[in-house]
């Protein structure tokens, strides 16, 4: 006869340790691509052919936020078309920052009815301006910053790639543990781009500093008009052979949230979103050779889901008065405990590299750890939402750094 309760203990083990596979994809595919040592950036003659157009999107931004966003580029002497493309603003507003416009010699574009996100805002500014399919759009957050230099590098790498993807560096990691936490984060979220990079030659497009090829755009239909749309625009220079390379050199400055409340929003576009892309294309990314490594790195939302449904298991066990064995928790003690502790340590070891203090920081990471631990089930919630087509979010810009946010609560769920 079959033993349900220990089909039951199994089936909850598999999911357990399956949920914790993020952390051992990275590990691994930061191992697999430190012994390959692949060089995979061309020479000769880099860099573009047409014109550069610098593309700045500004949803109801804050005005001081826009002007100091204007002040910084203007200050670089850059010889690039740049562009403010404004969504949300009064007439009052908007005089004030087309005066900043003219004032720095940027060109200003408000959307009268704006539709699309972010991504309807960029391809609003494809269809308005003259752009040859030779001419490159580097994309900008308003809250982020770039030096002369990290312009240059991505340029410099233009031509062996439809997109040039930049590395985020947090600029306000000391706002809070939990921005510092992040810090970290994307430290060694870099490491696996760089690592995707040498070993399958893609990775995801980023919505803040990415070069892209207004050719390659036009080929697959412009920029998605959905609630990711770099990720999503970076699947499908994928599944249609172009390439997405990453220039580690190229740095920006992005702020992170610095709260729980700006992090859980930012968490929730993001895996509602990923869930969305997965939905659309699975089989078109499966096809493709890599597909299955592109899928594991855009699968990593699903772990919540998983771990959500691992702790529902263990409570419905314990409320039937099953007895869970000891060995069970053995088994998850030697297959889940060990990758826990490399991770915590290559975080620690690279937070050691970069200039700061370990002993200080473990409490930034473990900060950002109890963010995610907290956000678990509306994570896990959003990601099966976006997977099964259901409920839509509201796109709005993510509360960040230290700026004074108000207004209520800006991202909902609710049924189509």
């Amino acid at each position: 006869m079959i033993n349900y309760e220990t089909t039951l203990v199994i089936i909850y083990l598999i999911v357990t340790i399956i949920s914790f596979y993020p952390i051992i994809y990275q590990l691994m595919i930061i191992k697999r691509s430190g012994n390959t040592h692949k060089d995979k950036v061309n020479g000769g003659n880099l860099g573009v052919k047409g014109n550069v157009f610098l593309v700045i999107p500004a949803k109801s931004e804050p005005l001081d936020l826009v002007e100091t966003s204007m002040r910084r580029l203007a200050s670089l002497g850059l010889k690039l078309g740049t562009i403010y493309v404004l969504d949300g603003y009064d007439n009052s507003t908007l005089g004030i920052i087309r005066a900043l416009g003219s004032k720095y010699g940027f060109r200003v574009i408000h959307r009268e009815k704006p539709s699309g996100y972010k991504g309807g805002a960029l391809n609003h500014v494809i269809k308005r301006v003259e752009m040859s399919d030779s001419d490159y759009m580097l994309v900008l957050d308003v809250d982020s910053s770039m030096s002369r230099e990290s312009i240059n590098e991505l340029i410099k790498n233009a031509n062996s790639a439809a997109a040039v993807v930049p590395h985020w560096v947090a600029s306000n990691e000391n706002d809070s543990l939990l921005a510092r936490g992040q810090w970290i984060g994307y430290a060694l979220f870099f490491k696996v781009l760089k690592a995707l990079n040498d070993l399958i030659g893609w990775v995801p497009i980023l919505g803040s500093g990415s070069l892209v090829n207004i050719g390659a755009l036009r080929r697959i239909g412009y920029w998605p008009e959905d609630v990711l749309e770099d990720v999503e625009l970076g699947v499908k220079f994928f599944i249609n052979g172009l390439r997405v390379s990453y220039a580690d050199n190229a740095l920006v400055n992005v702020e992170v949230p610095v709260n729980y409340a700006g992090f859980l929003r930012q968490q929730l576009r993001w895996s509602f979103g990923v869930g969305r892309v997965i939905r659309r294309y699975f089989w078109q990314v499966l096809r493709r050779r890599h597909g299955a490594t592109v899928l594991l790195y855009l699968g990593q939302y699903f772990a919540y889901v998983l771990q959500l449904a691992s702790i529902l298991m263990l409570v419905a066990m314990d409320i039937a008065g099953m007895s869970i064995p000891t060995w069970t928790f053995a088994v998850l003690l030697i297959m889940v405990v060990p990758p826990l502790l490399t991770y915590l340590y290559s975080l620690l070891m690279l937070d050691k590299e970069l200039g700061g203090d370990p002993r200080r920081d473990v409490f930034a990471i473990n900060s950002a750890n109890l963010a995610f631990i907290m956000a678990l089930p509306r994570i896990a919630l959003a990601n099966l939402m976006g997977l099964l087509g259901i409920g839509r979010i509201e796109w709005i810009p993510t509360p960040k750094g230290s700026r004074k946010w108000l207004g209520k609560a800006l991202i909902c769920f609710r049924s189509t």
